[in-house]
């Protein structure tokens, strides 16, 4: 019937849409989540697992209750319709969530009320887009002429959405538009859609029952008078202006005393500027950056900063450097000052707000701003020049990005831009006066960091660390009577600052306690890009400061090894050959199992490489977030490529040209008539044994990928450091063979007598569970405790298990 009428064009592009439709919900909605939970990445990872989940749930039910409706077509266009109903509530509840909680300002979202906060906010749209899967495939059922080929047609149109939907948001929309215009636009080509789809529908529907013409009448009515809703409340700015009080809402509920000015979403960021008894106060994600005018910390900070140099005439400031920072330094007889602010957005978002003598400094000749990634930045400027004193002032090492200024690596690419004598300084939040558990192995795994670069380390006390390094002993000092002289003999005037302030910020007795405190610990680890332990001390210690009941289990998990997840994979290997042998489970069985398996451990596989893909692309280029939406559109492709081309082998399969000529021949050549009526039954069955082999040889080439992924990236970093094309056809390969395998897994699936519906749900709802897992544990726990190698070892060893499963199968089914 679909491809009778006209409307299955509308068909098949409502399952592009909502391919785009998720991919676009998915973004908006981590961006709204890291303003209320201050942007530390392990919301995007809590974000990441509960949308897999509701997916994976949507496709589980979707795939039981789908064959149960007599009109599918009915059903589809319901949850389209649902779909596009829950997502701005969605983002209403998300800018409400502080209030709901009732979290104090400034506070962090505990992280158990975080997930279920999640939950409970996010499933019910992912839900839907799960839900949807199963059900398009039975309503393009028969479109392919092969039952497994639809589930892979449909898997490969919303693999194309999420392509488009990726680029659409990265390149055109972010800048744009606010997140309710962007959501009610894509409505409105979605009601649009269903209105031409309907209107086609009803012409093909002329001679059927009046029933089914009623319904069909009625439905394209609904979907203009919607696209004529949501047109209207474009045109006249009332989404604009909806939006702009949800914003004030949520501002409302994080900093009450604090009166919004300004709130712009980058391509970045979210940039909040605020104000507060003529003091302005600059936020990003929800995290404080810096005010100004701050007089007095500016000044204490600065002076500081620079003293630690006899001479510094060349200075590089990384981050946080507009609030006044810049114009006390510039106080000292510094010949060059570069500034490196990573976000465009942010320097002209503020400069209206700036007082003249902030603007004067800004514009001094001396000063050059660089809108570039800061580890970028030094990575390129090798072989340019060098610098006496390097100050990095970004936030604490939260989240992965901000983990790359703190490791191994970028302290040597600091080092190797540093002159003879020169000092590199970061800064960190600490406690005053007591190190804690938490708080010492954090900040000591900052000092033991630098102490694996740099022969001299000194660390400040007080509520921010200071760190100074360099590779002589007689620069970078702490020593009072050394700081003064050099403070006085270069003239400097401040009205907020004296000599005589070293002897607060710098007490000898403390100065020597928090020293003696770090050096007497041990264990200490060491930040680098392959294993940021860093980021998860910093998760710990916020697991603390919110007062979550996880540090138990965080612990655990931070003294595990590797073979603690290995071992129940070998386990569960041992037990499942037990168990099948035992029970003498049938071949059948046993292939809906292992298609189940083998594509969770895919899923997982898809997710996890892809998030150490990303990860690693942060390290070695630096500019993630400006490609972030490119890269899921290149892995999108490779997973549509992937998907479509196992789906033409079924089709091949389907008419018979895959199959082994030689055996063809033999089954019709024989004249015995007995053996002519088993011919059908034989070639179904070398068909299946045709796919099992393809699916062993996909295994093994994900295991292999698995293996060989740490070596080529560590390749990528030492070797082709400005050759990104190549890291993305990583990424593209890593799509392409997550998306060979869904067709397959779903014909193995069928194969074994399964329905379309229970099929396409059951397979799209594991491979959705594995990459919900995936997404859960690889960024948050895997990487950083285990690096990319235990990773990726951890990836394999899955991946080997399914393997294993698929060997055994085909040899139990060769021997009946």
């Amino acid at each position: 019937m679909i491809r009778e009428n006209r409307a299955w064009l509308f068909i098949l592009f409502s399952m592009v849409f909502v391919g785009c439709y998720a991919t676009i919900a998915q973004v908006l909605i981590i961006r709204e989540f890291l303003v209320v939970f201050f942007g530390s990445e392990l919301c995007i990872g809590i974000i990441l697992g509960t949308w897999l989940f509701g997916v994976a749930s949507g496709a589980a039910v979707g795939g039981r209750v789908a064959g149960r409706f007599k009109d599918q077509l009915s059903v589809f266009i319901n949850v389209l319709l649902l779909m596009c109903a829950i997502l701005p509530l969605e983002l209403v509840s998300i800018r409400v969530l502080r209030l709901i909680l009732n979290v104090s300002a400034g506070q962090y979202i505990p992280i158990l009320s975080l997930l279920l906060s999640s939950l409970c906010i996010i499933t019910p749209f992912s839900f839907t887009i799960g839900l949807i899967f199963p059900v398009g495939c039975k309503v393009i059922r028969g479109f392919t002429r092969d039952s497994a080929a639809d589930i892979g047609f449909v898997y490969i149109l919303e693999s194309i959405g999420s392509l488009i939907g990726g680029l659409l948001f990265t390149f055109v929309l972010i800048a744009r538009f606010q997140p309710f215009t962007i959501i009610l636009i894509f409505n409105s080509i979605l009601f649009l859609n269903l209105f031409l789809m309907l209107r086609f529908l009803d012409r093909g529907l002329s001679n059927e029952g009046k029933s089914s013409a009623l319904f069909v009448r009625r439905k394209s009515l609904v979907s203009l008078l919607l696209f004529l809703v949501t047109f209207i409340l474009l045109a006249s700015g009332v989404v604009n202006r909806v939006d702009n009080y949800l914003i004030n809402v949520r501002w409302s509920s994080s900093n009450p005393n604090i009166k919004l000015l300004e709130s712009i979403n980058s391509r970045y960021e979210n940039i909040v500027v605020g104000v507060r008894d003529d003091q302005y106060s600059v936020f990003g994600n929800g995290q404080f950056n810096f005010a100004f005018p701050d007089e007095y910390v500016n000044s204490q900070m600065a002076h500081l900063i620079m003293t630690q140099h006899p001479d510094p005439k060349r200075v590089l400031l990384i981050g946080g450097g507009m609030g006044g920072l810049i114009r006390e330094m510039l106080k000292h007889p510094i010949e060059e000052l570069d500034y490196i602010e990573f976000d465009p957005a942010l320097t002209e978002s503020i400069k209206k707000y700036l007082p003249l003598e902030e603007k004067e400094a800004l514009s001094d000749k001396r000063v050059r701003i660089f809108h570039v990634d800061g580890r970028y930045y030094v990575k390129r400027a090798k072989s340019e020049k060098k610098y006496d004193l390097i100050f990095v002032n970004i936030p604490d090492p939260s989240t992965a990005f901000l983990n790359r200024f703190y490791t191994v690596q970028f302290f040597q690419e600091g080092n190797e831009i540093l002159a003879n004598n020169g000092v590199f300084g970061i800064e960190i939040s600490s406690a005053v006066n007591y190190l804690g558990e938490e708080v010492g192995n954090y900040t000591g795994s900052i000092y033991q960091t630098l102490h694996s670069v740099f022969p001299h380390v000194i660390i400040s006390p007080g509520q921010t660390n200071y760190y100074f390094a360099s590779n002589s002993y007689d620069t970078a000092t702490f020593d009072i009577r050394t700081l003064t002289k050099r403070y006085v003999e270069r003239g400097v005037k401040s009205d907020f600052f004296s000599e005589h302030v070293f002897n607060t910020l710098l007490p000898p007795e403390m100065v020597k306690f928090v020293s003696d405190e770090i050096e007497s610990r041990e264990g200490l680890r060491v930040n680098t890009d392959a294993k940021p332990v860093t980021y998860f001390l910093n998760l710990m210690l916020c697991d603390k400061l919110t007062g979550s009941k996880l540090g138990g289990i965080l612990q655990w998990i931070k003294d595990s090894h590797v073979k603690a997840f290995l071992i129940p994979v070998f386990v569960f290997i041992v037990c499942r050959f037990a168990y099948v042998t035992v029970f003498r489970c049938s071949p059948d069985v046993q292939q809906r199992f292992n298609s189940i398996a083998a594509i969770a451990t895919t899923g997982f596989a898809g997710m996890a490489l892809e998030i150490i893909l990303i990860f690693a692309f942060q390290n070695i280029y630096g500019y993630v977030y400006e490609n972030i939406g490119f890269i899921i559109a290149v892995f999108m492709f490779g997973m549509a490529l992937g998907g479509g081309i196992s789906n033409r082998l079924i089709l091949r399969s389907t008419s018979g040209r895959i199959l082994d000529k030689l055996s063809l021949r033999q089954h019709f050549l024989d004249t015995n008539t007995q053996s002519r009526k088993k011919a059908p039954e034989e070639i179904g069955w070398q068909r299946e044994m045709e796919w099992i082999k393809i699916f062993i040889v996909l295994e093994f080439i994900i295991v292999v990928y698995a293996c060989i992924m740490p070596f080529v990236l560590n390749q990528l970093s030492s070797l082709f450091s400005d050759s990104e094309y190549l890291f993305m056809i990583l990424v593209a390969i890593t799509g392409v063979l997550v998306g060979l395998e869904f067709p397959i897994a779903g014909k193995l699936y069928i194969m074994r007598k399964g329905e379309l519906g229970t099929t396409a749900g059951t397979i799209d709802s594991a491979d959705h569970a594995g990459a919900f897992i995936g997404a859960l544990l690889t960024g948050v726990l895997f990487v950083p405790l285990f690096g990319i190698s235990g990773s990726c070892v951890i990836i394999a060893a899955l991946n080997l298990m399914s393997l294993l499963f698929f060997i055994h199968l085909y040899y139990q089914k060769k021997i009946l």
